[in-house]
């Protein structure tokens, strides 16, 4: 409040004989200490809390996924007046969920489509009550005003998102790696105009009001992300662009998974003396090709790993019936008689899986990415 001088202010706005002078607030949603006076100066516009523009930063390797990351963008470009969508990523473990959602998050964030930030949590490793409570900090509410019970979190928290969005700053929400339906339970409120992304290695049900399901390829686009995540490393290294056969090569035996042409890329940068017909002959080998392509820093056994612990028992023998088939496609019919099961039953089982398997080319058959194939093949050799 100005400290001016009471003779420098205009008659008709002095206080009279002292009198006493009531300031009530009323409606509104307040998430820190409230200032009452006569004269303020304020700053405008609106600051983003630093945790709502902290969005990581995805790979700059990442490539590919022209389509899916136009479909994405025109879903955040869209009028939330009447429903925000909710958008589900699925698809393969390893198919680059993540990085796909941060791109057209920071895309859609520079382009101002959400001027009151954007929320990244990953939800599988902080869920409940407790991602609930980050999730209030990040948006500006002070630690000792988040309520200690799960439903007033929950209810709190939509009512920020849809006050947010009333006064033009809507936040986008960015909800990773949701392995099931029950760890959002709290974070997507019916009624609040939040777009989200949901990135997911599950089977979602019916969640969400759009759906993407990323289908990597072994074409162009592998060699390519392979060139940038090396030129990350050694920015002179020009091993993909002198020597393209062995460069594809290395890509299918990748199966295209972007997680693994990242892991073959660290690789290659650890040793810019390896030649990529090294790498590609040491990947050749079924047998040791899974082992090959493992980092410290992740890589793709390690995210199988974690897929196939969340398999009950009737997903996993059927998951390893279709490894241990010497055909590429195995038809829904045959399953069924190999599990001495319903076909229906069977399917639906399938479709559960479907970020480990693909449909085939054929009506109703299905199909493993030769690494998941490996991967299951060697856990059977070992049960």
């Amino acid at each position: 409040m100005d400290d001016e001088p009471l003779e420098n202010v205009p008659p008709d706005t002095r206080l009279v004989d002292n009198a006493s002078v009531n300031n009530a607030i009323l409606g509104g949603l307040f998430l820190a200490p409230v200032m009452q006076g006569r004269d303020f100066t304020l700053r405008l516009p609106y600051e983003v809390p630093p945790a709502l523009g902290a969005l990581p930063a995805p790979t700059p390797a990442f490539t590919g996924y022209e389509n899916e990351l136009t479909d994405l963008a025109q879903l955040l470009a869209r009028d939330t007046s009447h429903g925000a969508p909710v958008v589900v990523l699925s698809g393969l473990t390893g198919s680059g969920k993540t990085e796909l959602a941060l791109t057209a998050a920071h895309r859609a964030v520079a382009q101002g489509r959400f001027p009151g930030g954007a929320l990244f949590a990953h939800v599988a490793q902080l869920h409940g009550p407790a991602l609930l409570g980050g999730l209030l900090r990040a948006m500006g509410l002070p630690a000792d005003r988040v309520p200690p019970s799960p439903t007033a979190r929950s209810a709190l928290y939509a009512l920020i998102l849809t006050q947010l969005a009333r006064h033009g700053r809507p936040l986008l929400l960015v909800l990773d790696d949701v392995t099931h339906p029950g760890q959002l339970a709290g974070l997507l409120p019916a009624a609040a105009p939040a777009t989200t992304i949901v990135t997911t290695p599950a089977h979602l049900g019916e969640l969400g009001t759009h759906r993407i399901v990323l289908r990597p390829s072994a074409t162009a686009d592998g060699p390519r992300l392979l060139h940038r995540a090396l030129t990350m490393a050694h920015p002179d290294d020009t091993r993909i662009l002198d020597h393209p056969q062995e460069a594809a090569q290395i890509a299918d035996l990748c199966d295209g998974l972007p997680l693994a042409l990242r892991t073959a890329a660290v690789l290659l940068a650890e040793n810019p003396y390896r030649p990529l017909s090294a790498l590609a002959a040491d990947l050749a080998d079924s047998s040791t090709r899974l082992a090959e392509l493992t980092h410290p820093d992740g890589d793709l056994h390690t995210r199988l790993d974690a897929c196939h612990a969340r398999l009950n028992p009737a997903q996993a023998r059927l998951l390893r019936l279709l490894a241990l088939r010497d055909e590429p496609e195995t038809t829904t019919p045959t399953l069924a008689a190999l599990c001495a099961e319903p076909e229906d039953t069977v399917r639906d089982r399938l479709t559960t899986l479907q970020y480990l398997v693909e449909s085939g080319t054929a009506p109703d058959s299905w199909r493993l990415r030769e690494l998941v194939r490996l991967y299951v093949r060697a856990r059977a050799d070992t049960s």
